[in-house]
C-alpha cells in the first residue's frame, strides 16, 4: 500500500500541469453548461434546442480560452522582452516556460481540435432541432423560417458557413501537425498553419450573426422564477435579443499582443537582409554559413537561434537555426550549420552550389532558447546527437575564450554521431578548448565523450589477418606521444550491450590507414590526440552513465540539456524521471531544445 501511494504521488507530480489544465477546462465547460441549463432567460430557446444549447455554449467558452492561449507561445518578440526582464529576476522560471512553450502550444491545440469537433456536432444537432421544433407562437426566436426546413439550408447562413470553414481549417491544421505527416510532407504542415489569419477573422465574425436569442425581461413585469408557462398571463409577450458575444473579450489582449509582435517582426525582417560571407560544406552533408550581422544592434547570445529565409527558395518559409558562432564587438558576423534534410534545405544546397554567395537571405531574431541556461549552471549535462551539437558549440567557444569563468562550473558533454567524419565539425575547437583549460589549471571544467554509432566502416577497414589495433598515447602537453600497434585476440565488452570493445583508450578494433588518404578515426587521433582518446564505439549505456553522474554528484539538482532526435529525447526524458523518483537524492531536470 505504501508503494502504491508513492507511485501515485510520483504520477501526480509528473502530470500536475496536465491535470491542472484538464481541471480548468472541465470547470469552464461545467460552469457554462449549468448557466445555460438553469438560466431563466434561455427557457424558450432551451425548449427548442434541448441539451444541444448547453453543450454548444459550454464548448464555446473552452474554445475562446484555447484560441486566446494558443497564440501566446508564438509571440517571439514578447518572449525576448520577458527574457530581458526576468533573466535577472527569475531566470529559472523563464527558461522553464521556454522549454514548455512548445508542449503548451500542442496541449492547447489538441484541446482546441477536440472541443471544436464537439462544438460543431452540437450545432449540427441544433440546426436539426431548429427545423424540427419550430416555435409557431414565438417566430422571432427561430432560426428556421418554417417547420421542417432543410438543415442544409440553415447551414448556408453566416454562422453556418463561418463555423464550417473554421472546423475545416482546424482539422487540416491538426492532421498536418501529426508527426507522421509533418515528417513526410512538411510543406503541408507549414502552409496549413498559415491559415491561422483567416481563422482569426472568421472567429470574430462567427458569433455576430445573433442566431441564438435569449429572453429580455421588462422590469415592470414581475415574472417569478419557477412558475410554469401555463400560469403566465396571456397578455405577457416575451421579447428576445441575440446572446451577446464574449469572444472579443477573450481575444482582445492576446490577439493584440500577437499582431503587434507579428508586425514588429515583419518590419524588422525587411531590414534584416544579410550577406553570405562564406560557405563551407562539412562532412555528413552539412552546410556552414557565415553571415554578416543585419544591423549594429544585432547581438546574439550563446544558445539563441534565428529564423532564416531564402527568397530564392520560398517567400513564405522561415526555418530556425542555432547560432554556432555568435557576433562580438570586434567580429560582426555569426555562423549557422544547416543539415541538408528535406526539400527546403536540398533546394538551398543546390542554389549555393550554382550561385555561391549571391543569394538573398533574411534573418529574424535572435530568439531565446532554454539552452541559454547552460551558461548559468554550476553543473550542466549536455547530450547531443548529430547536428544537435549546434547549441553547445558556442558554449565551447566561450569556454575557450574564458577558461577561468565561474559559470558554467563544469560541463559534461556527450555527442553521438553516425560517422567518424562528423567528428571533424568540432574536433579542432574541442581540442583547443581542452588544451586551454589545462593551461588555465581547469582541466575538470569540461568532460567530453564522443560516440560513433556506425561500426560498418570500422569492420571494412579491419585487417582480418593481423587484427591490428591502436593505442594512442598522449603526453602531459596534449601532444601525440606515440602509437602502439598490437594484435588483439581478447574479447571485451563495449558500453553498448551485446557488442564488443577492446581495452584501449580508443574503443573497438581499428586498423591504421598507413597512407592517410582517407579521413578516419586514426587521422583524428593523430591530428587531434585529445579528441581521439575520447572516441568510443556504439551508443552510451545510459544506466551506467546516469549511475556515474549520481555517484559523482550526490544530493545535487542537475540540469540535463538535450538536442537530438525524438527517440533520444524520449529516452533521456524517461531516464531523468526514473532516476529522480528513485531513493537517491540526486535530481535531474530535463531541458529540451524545441523551437517554438
Amino acid at each position: 500500500m505504501a508503494q502504491f501511494k508513492r507511485d501515485f504521488c510520483v504520477f501526480i507530480r509528473r502530470r500536475i500541469y496536465l491535470i491542472s489544465w484538464i481541471s480548468l477546462i472541465l470547470y469552464l465547460f461545467y460552469k457554462s453548461f449549468i448557466y445555460y441549463l438553469n438560466g431563466r432567460q434561455f427557457f424558450y430557446l432551451r425548449r427548442i434546442l434541448g441539451l444541444g444549447l448547453c453543450v454548444s455554449r459550454g464548448t464555446a467558452t473552452v474554445l475562446n480560452l484555447c484560441c486566446a492561449l494558443v497564440l501566446v507561445p508564438l509571440c517571439k518578440k514578447l518572449n525576448q522582452l520577458l527574457y530581458r526582464v526576468m533573466s535577472k529576476l527569475c531566470p529559472g522560471l523563464f527558461f522553464f516556460w521556454l522549454e514548455r512553450a512548445k508542449s503548451f502550444h500542442m496541449t492547447v491545440a489538441i484541446t482546441l481540435v477536440f472541443f471544436a469537433v464537439i462544438h460543431s456536432v452540437s450545432h449540427f444537432v441544433n440546426l436539426w432541432n431548429f427545423s424540427r421544433s419550430y416555435d409557431e407562437e414565438r417566430k422571432e426566436i427561430n432560426m428556421a423560417n418554417y417547420k421542417n426546413q432543410s438543415p442544409l439550408l440553415l447551414l448556408m447562413s453566416i454562422a453556418g458557413v463561418t463555423g464550417t470553414s473554421m472546423l475545416i481549417i482546424v482539422l487540416c491544421m491538426g492532421l498536418t501537425s501529426t508527426r507522421y505527416v509533418r515528417r513526410r510532407v512538411y510543406n503541408a504542415f507549414w502552409y496549413t498553419h498559415q491559415l491561422y489569419l483567416p481563422f482569426m477573422v472568421l472567429l470574430m465574425i462567427h458569433p455576430l450573426s445573433g442566431i441564438l436569442k435569449q429572453e429580455v425581461f421588462d422590469e415592470n413585469v414581475d415574472v417569478i422564477s419557477g412558475i410554469s408557462t401555463a400560469n403566465i398571463s396571456s397578455q405577457y409577450k416575451p421579447t428576445f435579443a441575440p446572446i451577446k458575444s464574449m469572444t472579443w473579450l477573450w481575444m482582445a489582449l492576446p490577439l493584440s499582443c500577437f499582431f503587434l509582435d507579428l508586425m514588429w517582426r515583419v518590419f524588422s525582417r525587411n531590414l534584416a537582409r544579410v550577406r553570405i560571407l562564406n560557405v563551407s560544406h562539412m562532412a555528413g552533408r552539412t552546410i556552414s554559413l557565415t553571415l554578416s550581422c543585419p544591423h549594429e544592434q544585432f547581438f546574439c547570445r550563446k544558445g539563441q537561434y534565428v529564423l532564416m529565409q531564402c527568397l530564392e527558395v520560398s517567400m513564405l518559409e522561415w526555418h530556425p537555426f542555432t547560432a554556432v558562432e555568435v557576433p562580438t564587438q570586434s567580429q560582426r558576423l555569426f555562423v549557422i550549420w544547416i543539415k541538408v534534410k528535406g526539400d527546403w534545405t536540398e533546394c538551398l544546397e543546390k542554389l549555393l552550389n550554382e550561385k555561391g554567395i549571391n543569394l538573398t537571405i533574411l534573418i529574424d531574431g535572435p530568439f531565446s532558447s532554454p539552452m541559454e541556461g547552460i551558461c548559468k549552471d554550476r553543473i550542466a549535462i549536455c547530450v547531443a546527437a548529430g547536428v544537435g551539437i549546434t547549441p553547445f558549440v558556442s558554449i565551447l567557444r566561450d569556454i575557450l575564450q574564458n577558461p577561468r569563468s565561474k559559470l558554467p562550473g563544469r560541463i559534461h558533454l556527450i555527442w553521438i554521431v553516425r560517422h567518424e567524419s562528423e567528428l571533424i565539425w568540432i574536433a579542432k575547437l574541442a581540442n583547443e578548448t581542452i588544451m586551454q583549460l589545462r593551461n588555465a589549471n581547469r582541466p575538470d571544467k569540461l568532460h567530453l565523450e564522443l560516440y560513433v554509432t556506425n561500426t560498418n566502416d570500422n569492420k571494412n577497414e579491419r585487417n582480418d589477418k593481423n587484427n591490428t589495433v591502436i593505442h594512442v598515447v598522449v603526453n602531459e602537453n596534449g601532444n601525440l606521444s606515440h602509437v602502439i600497434d598490437r594484435t588483439d585476440n581478447e574479447k571485451t565488452t563495449l558500453l553498448t550491450p551485446n557488442m564488443k570493445r577492446n581495452g584501449c583508450v580508443l574503443s573497438d578494433n581499428l586498423n591504421v590507414d598507413k597512407s592517410d588518404n582517407v579521413l578516419g578515426r586514426c587521422d583524428i587521433a593523430k591530428v587531434y590526440p585529445l579528441i581521439g582518446c575520447r572516441v568510443k564505439r556504439g551508443r552510451p549505456h545510459w544506466d551506467r552513465v546516469f549511475g556515474y553522474w549520481i555517484h559523482l554528484y550526490p544530493e545535487e539538482h542537475l540540469n540535463l540539456y538535450c538536442c537530438g532526435p525524438k527517440k533520444l529525447v524520449q529516452l533521456l526524458r524517461s531516464k531523468c524521471k526514473y532516476y529522480s523518483s528513485r531513493l537517491t537524492k540526486t535530481r535531474f531536470t530535463f531541458i529540451h531544445e524545441g523551437f517554438s
